[in-house]
């Protein structure tokens, strides 16, 4: 493609967020609904051919590096919201994605994707790839323009030709685990958290995004959750506020110290619908068949038995109920935290995924973690 596919992967619309009812409004005027079968395989030669997407994006360390890698984009959006980036690219960027515009002392203007910046300097990489870097003293005009390098496709492409593209898209879906047995762990396993001090962060807002998280996960009020590994209470609170007195949440921590933090918090708080449990190593005493969502934040790697909490958190799960995972990425050195406390996406997957759980969707809104989201094999 003459510009990247930028947003097909760091692009979070506020449509995902609200629902599909505005983008069954959006895709209609596009002809073909979001949602539509198409062909993969037509789509394959799209995406190779009269697309030209590969000039910018690799898949299988094949392609160009201006774009991101798509080998997970599958796992990454719905068929709604690809459709929706390749028809309406600009609908919602995140600030550090915005085109960056710089106008040199001697009028030269260059656009680009911002690769790093310091009071003094900045650097960026142009649509073609070519990386630039200015002094910001030989600038005259620096700013960003809420707008995406990538081109609307909604004119270029058939309503048909979306439909297909999008379905070859939803194939890329990374290396799933081979089937069989849970990997077993390879590495140490992490320390159960003590550190308050971390927990209670002033910046685990901003690390964490936890109300853009609950947003996407849109979990409907009256609804029976588990916080499960809740530490000090982080997402309990929060959990509680969104089920409403209707709904009701389980925190459940294997600390009996941690557990009475979080009481406290709660009568700070004035929330009467959490449930404080007292798990153990290999049983989390979740009711069978009775959670519509388990969020698990920063906690599956501290997990000594996981074969033994995934197969109860499988049973306590409604039959469309969701297990929500989120680890620091180990991919990411700088990440403020020892590598014991992190995990690859492959680490999770090959553990989880055998256990009865099929990988519905990983969030790539959140700064420094993974967040998948599964469901019950059948």
């Amino acid at each position: 493609m003459p510009a990247p596919l930028f947003t097909l992967v760091r692009l979070l619309t506020k449509v995902a967020i609200a629902g599909l009812t505005c983008l069954a409004a959006l895709t209609a005027q596009n002809g073909s609904g979001a949602g539509a079968s198409g062909d993969p395989a037509a789509g394959k030669v799209l995406f190779e051919g009269k697309g030209g997407c590969q000039s910018c994006h690799s898949l299988d360390d094949k392609g160009g590096s201006f774009g991101p890698v798509l080998s997970e984009i599958g796992i990454l959006r719905s068929p709604e919201s690809l459709r929706l980036a390749l028809t309406d690219p600009d609908a919602e960027i995140y600030e550090e994605y915005l085109t960056i515009v710089a106008v040199t002392n001697r009028g030269e203007r260059v656009e680009g994707i911002k690769l790093n910046e310091d009071d003094i300097s900045i650097q960026l990489r142009e649509a073609d790839g070519t990386p630039r870097s200015f002094l910001k003293e030989n600038l005259k005009e620096l700013h960003r323009e809420e707008r995406s390098l990538m081109p609307s496709y909604a004119a270029k492409l058939s309503a048909h030709e979306l439909d297909d593209l999008v379905a070859y898209l939803r194939t890329l879906k990374g290396e799933p685990p081979q089937s069989g047995a849970a990997a077993p762990r390879s590495r140490m396993i992490a320390p159960v958290s003590e550190n308050l001090t971390w927990l209670n962060r002033p910046e685990r807002d901003k690390d964490e995004r936890p109300e853009t998280l609950l947003d996407f996960l849109q979990i409907p009020a009256g609804s029976t959750v588990a916080d499960l590994g809740a530490g000090s209470g982080y997402f309990t609170w929060r959990l509680a506020r969104r089920v409403g007195p209707q709904g009701k949440v389980l925190a459940v921590d294997i600390q009996q110290e941690m557990l009475d933090l979080i009481a406290q918090d709660l009568k700070k708080r004035s929330l009467t619908n959490v449930e404080l449990l007292l798990g153990s190593e290999r049983d989390p005493k979740l009711p069978a068949g009775a959670l519509d969502v388990v969020l698990i934040a920063n906690a599956y790697h501290e997990f000594s038995e996981p074969e033994a909490i995934l197969a109860a958190v499988r049973r306590s799960l409604k039959p469309n109920g969701r297990m929500v995972v989120l680890e620091y990425r180990k991919e990411r050195s700088y990440t403020p935290m020892p590598s014991l406390h992190k995990m690859t996406m492959q680490e999770m997957r090959s553990e989880i995924e055998p256990a009865g759980f099929q990988l519905e969707r990983a969030l790539d809104f959140l700064p420094d973690q993974h967040g998948l989201i599964f469901t019950k094999r059948p």
